[in-house]
């Protein structure tokens, strides 16, 4: 069982206080105080504003953001920033790698507001009826980010902290591997920093060599040796090469059969 986290506990008491869930970031931030800007901006993705003494503030989205489901993700992240505990500082700036970093080396305080603004966005309940009755795929995660308004990084981390099968989701940046999430299942260890592995269809994809589009089982030693296992499990990997963000994004899993 998942355990409930500090910012998913405080999205979803907050949840709980409106007539219909979340709904629509740009409505539901004013009733909490909070004026919504979108600026020319190059070092920020986000940031929140406080007013000094009083429970009001600004949030500040950089216009050029190009995707909506990324930029609808900024915005819960700041809210999550408004309202979690802690995170009270006169302004909080985050830049791009502060917002939808999944990797350990996260701070404490962004992890947070991600983890609120998963849960706020994409409710626990409805994406794990979703996972339950579809099979494994990156098409599934695209779905996931496109009918709940997020980003397709948020959506994959998503879709690992709340599957049930043992699976993985790999985003790698330069040929490695730049955060991971693995589900509790999952046999395999995958390291920050780590090379991606000769013959992976990641390693391929960055090479600009063709992967193809539907899974593929692959030889589970490419991605590392189960130490709790009496012989090698089947390993799925699908990957995708996503050039505007210069990286690839891998779900990869293991079939029970």
């Amino acid at each position: 069982m998942t355990t409930l986290t500090t910012g998913a506990a405080y999205a979803r008491a907050l949840a709980r206080e409106l007539p219909r869930g979340a709904g629509n970031l740009l409505r539901l931030a004013p009733q909490l105080g909070l004026e919504i800007r979108e600026v020319p901006a190059d070092g920020f993705d986000g940031a929140l504003i406080r007013a000094r003494e009083v429970p009001l503030g600004a949030i500040v989205i950089r216009k050029s953001i190009r995707e909506a489901g990324r930029k609808n993700f900024t915005l819960a992240h700041e809210i999550g920033h408004f309202l979690l505990p802690g995170h009270d500082r006169a302004d909080l700036v985050c830049t791009k790698s502060d917002i939808g970093n999944w990797g350990d080396g996260s701070k404490t305080i962004e992890r947070e507001a991600d983890e609120f603004a998963a849960e706020l966005l994409m409710p626990a309940a409805v994406v794990q009826r979703i996972i339950a009755s579809s099979a494994p795929s990156l098409e599934l995660i695209q779905r996931i980010a496109h009918r709940f308004r997020t980003s397709l990084s948020a959506a994959a981390w998503r879709y690992c902290d709340l599957g049930k099968g043992p699976c993985a989701v790999v985003w790698s940046k330069e040929g490695r591997i730049d955060w991971s999430k693995r589900s509790e299942t999952f046999p395999f260890s995958l390291r920050k920093g780590d090379s991606l592995p000769e013959g992976t269809f990641a390693r391929r994809a960055f090479a600009g060599l063709p992967i193809p589009k539907p899974p593929q089982q692959v030889g589970s030693g490419l991605w590392g040796r189960s130490p709790n296992a009496s012989k090698e499990p089947k390993l799925y990997e699908q990957s995708k090469a996503l050039p505007t963000y210069g990286s690839v994004i891998s779900l990869l899993w293991v079939s029970a059969s």
